[in-house]
């Protein structure tokens, strides 16, 4: 069984022999569009500080000791630095090919000692035959509870798109967009946790998606002077995608382990983005804000919905969205 890693680069290697072919061929065509459009290479470099939203990670239920009230504890993800990357080649007036890569990749980790509450962890969360129940941490007075929880993010997309620009006004410009997209998501949560009788749970959870689909958008263009300019995008990925899922519970010695695999998940990743850019001679420069949102193939299927219970196997996450505020640069070279 090919691995999601290797079906991911298998298709980054058709996705560039795709683009080196068409721009092969189309390298003799005549060039018909206006002289004053450029035709030649281009590279766009972006950086943007990064907010993932959305991810619900969950790592345990504090139940009051006196009252009985329970408290979800959910992991403050923090935003990270993200790049993104993109190389391609235009004929003017006829349009263009690019490749582009966008990655995101973070690590959370909460530590704290607990008193006057239990402490159910549900990082695990499906049910469990060995060990079907959870039992509180911090039980008859055992505190203090402490615990360390953990999660790593990374998320990524390859894209290669067939770009066409129509004048709509005097100064509106849209650039429509088609083309193919290529994209995974890998989460990992941890949970180890003891209390003072020497009770302890060790839990991890790691999901892997993949997922392939088409890919539409247009970008408006709207220039103010010859070197000013706002933009605007929007596109929307539509996939196919494949979810795999394992978590492991080690509670005082006791082990259980459950997986879930899904071959045929659907998949949706929207695109926005609003910036400003400057042109000036073969560069291009710009600042905004935008960001993905992605469905579907985000959900975890060993989720659970109680921390004191047998839970169900139903996931509950279904979207998250990836916000940024970004700067970036374009450099046209070898055309005219």
């Amino acid at each position: 069984m090919q691995s999601r890693t290797g079906s991911l680069r298998t298709r980054a290697v058709l996705m560039a022999v795709s683009l080196a072919a068409v721009l092969i061929s189309a390298a003799g065509a005549p060039a018909t569009a206006a002289p004053e459009d450029y035709k030649g290479w281009f590279l766009a470099l972006d950086l943007a500080n990064t907010q993932p939203n959305g991810l619900d990670q969950q790592y345990a239920t504090y139940v009051d000791a006196v009252t009985g009230f329970g408290t979800r504890q959910v992991i403050e993800n923090d935003a990270d630095l993200t790049y993104a990357a993109k190389i391609g080649y235009s004929w003017g007036a006829l349009g263009g090919l690019a490749v582009s890569y966008w990655s995101f990749d973070n690590e959370d980790e909460v530590q704290a000692s607990v008193t006057g509450s239990y402490v159910y962890p549900t990082v695990f969360g499906s049910y469990a035959f060995n060990y079907g129940n959870s039992y509180g941490l911090g039980y008859y007075g055992y505190f203090p509870v402490n615990l360390t929880a953990s999660s790593k993010v990374q998320a990524s997309t390859i894209d290669i798109d067939y770009f066409r620009p129509m004048q709509a006004g005097e100064k509106l410009t849209i650039k429509w967009i088609a083309g193919l997209r290529s994209a995974t998501f890998e989460e990992d949560r941890t949970f180890d946790g003891s209390d003072s009788y020497g009770t302890y749970y060790r839990e991890a959870k790691h999901i892997e998606s993949d997922a392939f689909g088409v890919k539409l958008g247009a970008t408006a263009i709207f220039g103010f002077t010859d070197h000013f300019s706002l933009q605007g995008g929007l596109a929307f990925s539509l996939l196919q995608a494949n979810i795999d899922a394992n978590a492991t519970r080690n509670a005082n010695g006791t082990l259980d382990d459950v997986t879930s695999s899904d071959d045929n998940s659907r998949g949706e990743i929207r695109d926005y983005d609003l910036r400003a850019v400057w042109t000036w001679d073969h560069f291009d420069f710009w600042v905004g804000y935008g960001g993905q949102t992605w469905d579907g193939l985000v959900s975890d299927p060993l989720n659970g919905s109680q921390c004191c219970l047998a839970v169900s196997d139903e996931s509950q996450r279904d979207s998250v969205a990836f916000n940024k505020a970004h700067v970036g640069v374009a450099f046209r070279f070898g055309g005219d």
